[in-house]
Order: C-alpha cells, then structure tokens, then sequence
C-alpha cells in the first residue's frame, strides 16, 4: 500500500497497523514466518476485527442480515426437499462450493469488490462508510436489479430514482436493513425495515388511479416496466436457456408478510431437477410457485399501463390486455405453456380469471 492510498487510509478513523486486521507475526524479516496465521479477509471472522469495535453492528449481520446468512437459499430448499442443508454434509458442501459465493462479509461492502466477482480494491485499504453502488451493490444484483435500475436494458429506460452522483441504491436500502436487526428472517421480503415506497411517497387520494388501485395495487403494478425473467436452473451448472423480458400481474403469493392483494410476480428458474446434482429430489416442488413476489428496480411515472393516448381509458393500455401469453396478467394460458404439471399446481393460486371481450370487439 503505497501513494495516495497510504495517506487516505492513515488520515482515516481505521488507520490500524496491518497486524491489528490481518494477523501475522511482526518484527521477523522471514516472509514465511512474519505470514504465519496472517488472513487474507479479516472481517471473514468479524468477531476477532470489525465487532472489536462495531460489536451490535457485527452481531446483527451475522446472526440476521441476509447477506450474511444467506438464510433465504436454506429456506428455499427446504421446502421443496424436505431436507435441511445443515443436516447433511454433502449438502453443505455443494452448498459452500455452489451458493455461499454470494454470501458477503463487512469488507466486501466497505473495502473490496466481492470475491464472487474477482475481487479488487475500491480505494486501496480505505475502508468506506457507504458501498460503491456499481463496484460492489450491482456486482452481485446485477443481471436483474443493476440492469434495471440503470437502464441497461436494450430498449428500456432507467429507474426514474436514479440520478447519477446523487441517488444510489444505500438511498432507499439503508444500514439498519443491510446489517440486520437482530431477527433472524427466513427471507427478504419477511425484513421489517425493508425498503417501501411509502417511505418518501404518499398515495395521493387525488389521484384516479391511487384512489381506485392503491390499497390494494402494489406501486409496481402501475410504475414498473417488463424485467427479466429466468428458466431451467441446475445447481452446479447455472442457467441452461436465456432469460425473457416480461411483465406479470398476479395474486400476491406472501400475503403475510406484504399488504398488497396484487402485485408483480417474476418468474424463476428452480425446476424440478435444479438440486438433482446434490442428490437432492424435491419431492415437494409444487409447495412454492415458480412467479415469485417482485420489486422490479424500474420505476417509472407513466408506463405502459398507465399512459394513454387522448379519449381513451385506462382500459385500452391495462384492463383490455390480451388473455396470453403476451398480455399484462398471469393467466391460466401462462400455467398452460408451463412444462411441468407439478409447476402448473405450484402457480395455480396465483391466476387471475380471464376477462371478457373489451366493449366493441368482435371476439
């Protein structure tokens, strides 16, 4: 560590001396032995580095952040197995060489790029308050959430929230929510302090459309553009056929833990021979649905749903899509063109029932 870095990293509040977070042993001229138990990620054992200071931060993120537990993967599996990973050692291990590489410790959001993505400092050794959004939120959250969000996505435009240099993803996804609150979830969208529209948006009651949809609309029903949506994937092996632009309007499959009747579902690539290469059956796939609760990073004012050309009415951009395939809601044509029987029952309490023929048609 040497130039510009050097100086940052010893006017900063972490100017330790290098023993002090990686171990090792100092005042021997022997590489080898002045390496001796040195780690290459200190905060991979954050007891013994960051809770020394930081210690109801580093509880809360390695007993409840998600990042940390990776808990969601766990949960998942389960419930169409019936098996626990922890329970079995040759899960676990495909577990740590196949999932656990999206796990992130303290220093893969506050020093380095994740380790999933080869690494590589941001700014030396200086240890950084808040994550860079592109070289480390969107490292990982990328393919979906960073295309989304920044508007990558050929023939889409950017998350009206993103603002270069001003808005970025720590805006709405704040500490509390990153490091934990102490309770352990069995998924993300269980997390209490999650991020909400509502936190900066009012439903305006003034507004035809919030008055008629927003008690029982999630916001991306109306504000959302199509995302990507995945199929057929096998652990060990990844995705097997490319991903689809789309948009699904369908029955709120977590009506416990999220308020809305109707919201956005994406749909998502476990099959039922995803785990087949753990040993792995999942015996109880068609527990879970495969269109999954969504929060599209897209969000726009007026969307396709929502803008209409002079005289018409909302009818003709939303309520009058096509019952298929290509139209705004899950339909049983979609569940039809489904592969599996098992996938089609899985999904079957998501379907919204086909709508008649809009006034003036000849169907």
């Amino acid at each position: 560590m040497a130039g510009t870095g050097l100086d940052m990293y010893l006017q900063s509040p972490h100017a330790f001396d290098c023993i002090y977070c990686h171990g090792g042993q100092d005042g021997i001229l022997s590489k080898d032995a002045a390496h001796a138990g040195m780690v290459a990620d200190p905060s991979e054992g954050l007891d013994n580095t960051c809770a020394r200071c930081h210690d109801a931060i580093a509880h809360n993120f390695r007993t409840s952040s998600l990042h940390s537990t990776m808990k969601g993967y766990h949960t998942m599996f389960e419930a169409r197995t019936g098996q626990t990973i922890d329970g079995n050692s040759n899960y676990r291990m495909k577990f740590e060489q196949q999932c656990n590489k999206c796990h992130a410790s303290c220093g893969e959001c506050h020093i380095s790029r994740p380790k999933s993505v080869g690494g590589g400092f941001i700014q030396s050794h200086l240890i950084r308050k808040s994550p860079d959004m592109n070289n480390q939120c969107t490292a990982c959250h990328g393919s979906r959430v960073g295309d989304e969000f920044l508007g990558t996505n050929e023939g889409y435009r950017a998350d009206v929230h993103y603002v270069p240099n001003a808005m970025k993803c720590t805006s709405c996804h704040d500490a509390g929510e990153m490091h934990g609150d102490g309770t352990a979830y069995d998924y993300r969208f269980q997390v209490r302090n999650g991020a909400s529209c509502r936190d900066c948006h009012d439903i305006g009651e003034e507004n035809e459309y919030h008055a008629t949809h927003g008690a029982n609309f999630a916001c991306q029903v109306c504000h959302s553009q199509d995302y990507k949506n995945c199929n057929n994937c096998h652990a060990g092996d990844g995705i097997q056929e490319p991903s689809w632009m789309q948009f699904k309007i369908g029955r709120n499959p977590l009506p416990n833990d999220r308020p809305n009747d109707i919201v956005v579902l994406r749909h998502v690539p476990v099959s039922e021979e995803t785990f087949n290469s753990w040993g792995a059956t999942a015996t109880n796939y068609s527990s879970l649905p495969t269109f999954k609760y969504a929060t599209p990073h897209n969000i726009l004012r007026w969307t396709t749903r929502t803008e209409v050309d002079s005289g018409q009415s909302c009818g003709t951009a939303c309520h009058n899509t096509p019952n298929s395939i290509d139209g705004w809601f899950l339909r049983q044509v979609d569940l039809d063109n489904l592969s599996s029987e098992n996938e089609r029952q899985a999904n079957q309490h998501l379907i919204l029932p086909d709508l008649p023929p809009p006034w003036g048609s000849n169907n």
